[in-house]
């Protein structure tokens, strides 16, 4: 019998405005106790997922912050949430009319406060 090792399917590149939201958001989040950014995308639709752990839970369960995106053929942001307190979604306030670079910049400002 052979072994053969576990080798974990490749997956196609995603966008690079993706990998900027990370970048964008990780210097501020990391501060408040959050992992870096992790990005995953499919079919026009993008997340960035921060986890925070089980920091600030009321319920001792992990809480992420999720940043989903949506290509309208630009990348934008179309919800931000805490996920995992038990009310189950929490949504941050930014400002869906925006282009990404702006909405980022937007984040970047208040994410600090409204996360307090």
């Amino acid at each position: 019998m052979t072994i053969v090792p576990f080798v974990s399917y490749p997956l196609p590149p995603h966008d690079p405005a993706l990998d900027r939201v990370a970048a964008v958001l990780d210097p501020i989040l990391t501060t408040l106790g959050f992992a870096a950014g992790e990005v995953g995308a499919s079919g026009g639709r993008g997340q960035v997922i921060f986890c925070r752990g089980v920091v600030d839970s009321t319920d001792g369960g992990c809480v992420d912050l999720v940043v989903d995106l949506e290509a309208m053929p630009e990348w934008r942001i179309t919800d931000v949430r805490y996920w995992g307190y038990p009310s189950d979604r929490w949504h941050l306030a930014f400002d869906p009319d925006s282009d990404l670079p702006a909405q980022l910049s937007g984040l970047a400002r208040t994410l600090p406060d409204g996360l307090l």
